[in-house]
This record gives C-alpha cells, structure tokens and sequence, in this order.
C-alpha cells in the first residue's frame, strides 16, 4: 500500500479514538509519519517484524510519562489498534522541518539570500544549535540516548524560538537497544565501524555534524572532489571516519570551496569544539566535547552576532570590531553597543591579586573579572543570570533584562526580574532606577547621552550564583573580612 493512500482515512488507537489522516509529514525507513485533522501525529510503521516494534512502542510511551517535558520530544501518547502498528503523538504547530535551514532548495540559486532572508540567518541557527543541545542533554542526563539525530526528525517555529522532536523509536537505555544504527552521514565512526553501541558521545557526535552543517550549509567530511565518487562509497567512507575534516588545519586534502566562505559563521570557540570532535575525537569518542559546551558556545557566539542596520539589509554576523563589514551589503554598521558583565569583589581589607598571572602580587581596594561580552544593534537580546556566572545550572537560568537599540538608535533597558537595577553614567553623576518591566505600565529607561562608557548595576543581592573559578568567598572572607559582590555591566557605545 502506498503512503498516499492512507490519505483520507481513519485510524484508531487502542482506546477507540479515531484520527482523521490528512497529509504525509514525513517518510523514513521505518515507517510514515501523518498530519491528522485532530492536531496529532501518527507514526504507521511499516517494518515486517511488527510484534518488535509495537513492544518497544509501549516501552517508549512508558518512558516518555516519565521523563521532563523539557526533552521536547514527541513520544508516544496512544498506541494504534491493530491491524496498524504505531502510535500517537502531539503535533508541534507552526514548525517546519529542520531540512529547511541544512539543505538550500535547487530553486534558489543565491546562498546568502537563502541564508539570510530565507531561513532566519545566523541568528536563528544559533538559536536552534542552544535549543537542541539543550534538549538532548536533558535526555541524557536521565540515563538515554536519541540514536537517529537528523535534520528529518527535528521540527523548529520559523516565528518563536520553539523546538520539537519527533520519531522517538530508537531511543536507547542501554538495556533496551535501539532497532537502526542511525542516519547515514550523522552518524559516529564507532557506530558505523560497529565497534560500539549507541550512547551520549554518539549522539553528541550527531548533534555535531548537524550544527556544523546547519551553521555552514557544508557537511564535515565532504568536500570538492565528492561529486566525482561513488555515492555508496563516500557514504561508507563518512561513516566509519575514513574522511579528512574540511577544516583540518593540518591537511590540504577533501578541502571544501563552500566552506572557506561560510566558515565566517564560526566564532573561534566553535571552530575549536569542532576541531576537538572531527580531529582529536573523530576516532576517539572521550575526546569529544560535551553537549554543555556546544550550548555555551552558541550562547556566547549569539551575544555577539549584530544585525545590520543599512536600509534594505537585515543580514546578521558576528562583531569583531569597528572593521568588521557585513557579508550580505559589504558596509560597515553605523552604531553598535557593547556590553561587558563584571562581578566585583570588594572587601574591607586590600585584596592581594597575581599580576598577569605571575607571581608579582598587587594590592586592591576591588577587584572585578569579565564574564561576558555581548553586542548590540537593531535586534533585543536578553540578559540572562549566566551571563554572570556560567556555573548556573541551565534549569536554573532565566533573563535578568532586556537591551534594545530604538528606532531613534538609543540603547533601552528593561528590568525582567524583581532585583534591582540602576543605570548611571561614567562619571557616576545621574543614577536611575530600572523599574520592573509591567506590560502597558512600566516604560524602558533610555541611554540619549553622547557616546561614552554607561553601567549597569544589579542589587548585590540578586539571585545569581556567587561563586567562579577566582572566587573563593569563604578564604577572602577569612583574611580580608566581610566580603560583597557586585555584579555590573559596563556599556560602550561605538560608532
């Protein structure tokens, strides 16, 4: 029976509830995926072995009461009545599938249009890297992996900054093996080998390919010459780790043109995470980074992406100083605002500080360390409590403030918490308090003055994690006395 011919009927779920069929959302090698009148997705699995996969369907929906809804993926609800083996599943509206921003249609020959205006530009991208990783941590950290991570079975909100997984099929405990070894060219080089089982550095792996891919629109390990091979066996080659990474600084071979244009959308700590997995973690899988370090350094790579504010161009790319020009227009930006957080340590007693990391000590009334830099033009972006502290836990993050530039390109603020916060002006002469943002009643605070260095300040006593790499409040305290940390950004503006 054809996948089409489902198209108009009805199916039910063990419960007797009916579900209207109305379009194929997506066809892999273990069965089709439908759109149904009701809102639901139904997975009808067209595999022999039906007994197989109708217990592990059970074993799925089980698994999915259980785990964090912030895993975002789409388990099984209800399960098929026979004949039909598959199950039910929560549709995610308004999303569309991650194909759309990994491979440019045919029918759109320039790559920065499609890039750009397109599919949500850099921005987005980055976005969708924080989310995924995300998600998949969460999965992680309760003791399972995905297995099939591809761009066929991830669905994103062209609008919202929303994420959804679907086909939990083979997703593994490691008891309960999964029933594919996953997707070709995603895949680890020990599971194409055989040489290992699925698990989170698997998985990592994939997530790694499809980020590099997603910021890129280049595969890892394909380059100029792969139209000219056998498709089987570049397949067979990718796959078990025959291939040279294209961003391999130490080889000249399977260089990719694509890349030298597009590698632009790869901060330094991206293009290092990927060194570590295509290069040193290629073979071996300890070697890989972590899920946590993709999500920071999406993170971090998202703060310093600018938008450009000529007329007629929205393209999006990162800020490397006032030189910097735009790939889309070539100009340079007009005004762009920096923002650096601080925590400050101040004691009674002078605080003894290395001097460049020599021995060389020198007395401090204060001491204050950078912990994030972030850039800003036309776009909002959200101060979050890590952007003070990054040993928060992700569960525990939430956004402190908002910073914007106006149409008349001044700098708002935004006050998200309960804490407060004070702007003032370098010369520390015109303190002013940022009310707590109430839709409808509470207005921003406008930065109007003249170029120069601005600060922000938040109540020492706000709900951020006190403790980083330099700060050992119980031995400062010790020798120093009572000891306050102040947590501050300080905000230049250029032009």
């Amino acid at each position: 029976m054809n996948e089409n011919d489902f198209v108009g009927k009805i199916i039910r779920d063990v419960d007797g509830r009916e579900y209207h069929i109305t379009s194929v959302l997506n066809k892999g090698g273990q069965g089709v995926v439908y759109r149904t009148a009701e809102d639901f997705l139904i997975k009808v699995n067209t595999a022999t072995d039906r007994e197989k996969y109708r217990e592990r369907y059970k074993w799925l929906k089980k698994r999915g009461a259980q785990l964090p809804k912030e895993t975002r993926i789409a388990f099984p609800m209800a399960i098929l009545e026979e004949p039909f083996v598959g199950y039910v599943m929560k549709e995610a509206k308004g999303h569309v599938s991650l194909n759309d921003y990994v491979e440019k249609p045919e029918e759109i020959e320039d790559l920065w249009d499609w890039y750009f205006n397109a599919t949500g530009g850099l921005t987005k991208r980055l976005q969708i890297g924080y989310l995924l990783a995300k998600s998949l941590r969460y999965l992680h950290i309760n003791g399972y992996a995905y297995v099939d991570i591809s761009p066929s079975n991830i669905f994103v909100s062209r609008e919202k900054n929303s994420l959804a997984i679907i086909d939990s099929d083979n997703i593994t405990s490691g008891a309960y093996k999964p029933l594919i070894d996953g997707t070709n060219f995603y895949m680890a080089p020990e599971i194409g080998n055989k040489s290992s089982v699925a698990n989170t550095m698997t998985d990592t792996y994939s997530y790694a390919v499809l980020l590099f891919k997603m910021l890129t629109t280049c595969h890892p390990f394909i380059g100029d010459d792969a139209e000219d091979e056998n498709p089987e066996k570049l397949q067979e080659e990718v796959d078990t780790g025959k291939k040279v990474y294209i961003g391999d600084p130490d080889f000249t071979e399977n260089r990719n043109s694509n890349f030298e244009n597009t590698k632009i959308f790869l901060t330094e700590e991206l293009t290092e995470l990927f060194r570590r997995t295509f290069v040193d973690g290629k073979l071996e899988s300890s070697r890989r980074p972590t899920l946590m370090e993709f999500m920071r350094a999406c993170a971090h790579a998202r703060n310093i992406v600018i938008q450009c504010d000529h007329e007629g161009c929205d393209a999006d790319y990162y800020y490397t100083g006032k030189d910097c020009i735009c790939p889309m227009c070539g100009e340079h930006i007009k005004k762009v605002y920096l923002l650096t957080s601080r925590n400050m340590v101040r004691t009674r007693g002078k605080i003894l500080i290395p001097l460049d990391g020599s021995s060389e000590m020198k007395p401090l009334d204060v001491y204050s360390d950078i912990t994030g830099n972030m850039a800003i033009t036309k776009e909002m972006k959200y101060i979050n409590r890590s952007f003070f502290d990054e040993n928060i836990p992700f569960d525990a993050d939430g956004s402190l403030a908002a910073v914007g530039r106006t149409n008349g390109g001044n700098l708002a603020v935004l006050n998200l918490s309960n804490n407060k916060i004070v702007l003032n002006d370098a010369r520390m002469s015109n303190p002013r308090l940022v009310q707590p943002y109430k839709k409808g009643v509470t207005k921003p605070v406008i930065i109007d003055e003249k170029p120069g260095n601005y600060f922000m300040f938040l109540d020492k006593n706000i709900d951020v994690t006190t403790e980083s790499d330099f700060i050992d409040i119980k031995q400062i305290e010790r020798f120093y006395g009572t000891t306050e940390i102040s947590k501050f950004i300080q905000i230049r503006q250029e032009e």
